[in-house]
């Protein structure tokens, strides 16, 4: 089953220098950990195994000190963590344009993964959570929506 967390990219899944340094004017550091601590409480709540997200390694990278709250839950639940957003390169190369076919290379990437029958958790931009839910269900995943958008539930 694969559990679908939306939340506001920028407020809450990743970690940086400006946001410890309480330079962001995204987000503030309260707001990362109490994401944090929901997805590691969710973690937990629904067995997960994997903990998958829409990002990739590079916009992570990207930012100075930057970490991925989803890996750093995954690491110290000693889940499995995994990136299936495509990097830069990887959209030139697949002239990947459009959110429909970014949730297409996720969905090849959680497929990978046995998703009927390993509990995943999926965090990805609030916008995506119907629209992704739609894909799966096409292609007959057991997918929920387990949260449609942390962030109007968590202003800051």
């Amino acid at each position: 089953m694969i559990y679908i967390i939306g939340t506001g990219h920028t407020r809450t899944q990743m970690w940086s220098d400006a946001i410890r340094n309480g330079e962001s004017s995204d987000t503030d550091a309260a707001t990362v950990e109490r994401f944090q601590l929901y997805l590691r409480d969710a973690s937990i709540s629904l067995d997960a195994a994997v903990i998958a997200e829409e990002l990739s390694r590079q916009v992570v990278e990207d930012r100075p000190g930057g970490a991925s709250v989803a890996e750093l839950v995954a690491h110290d639940l000693q889940l499995t963590h995994l990136y299936c957003d495509p990097d830069r390169d990887e959209r030139r190369e697949l002239c990947i344009r459009t959110g429909t076919e970014r949730e297409a290379i996720w969905l090849s990437r959680l497929q990978r993964l046995h998703p009927n029958s390993t509990s995943i958790i999926f965090v990805c931009g609030a916008d995506h959570c119907d629209s992704f839910k739609a894909m799966l269900d096409q292609n007959e995943l057991y997918a929920r929506i387990y949260c449609g958008d942390w962030t109007l539930n968590h202003p800051q």
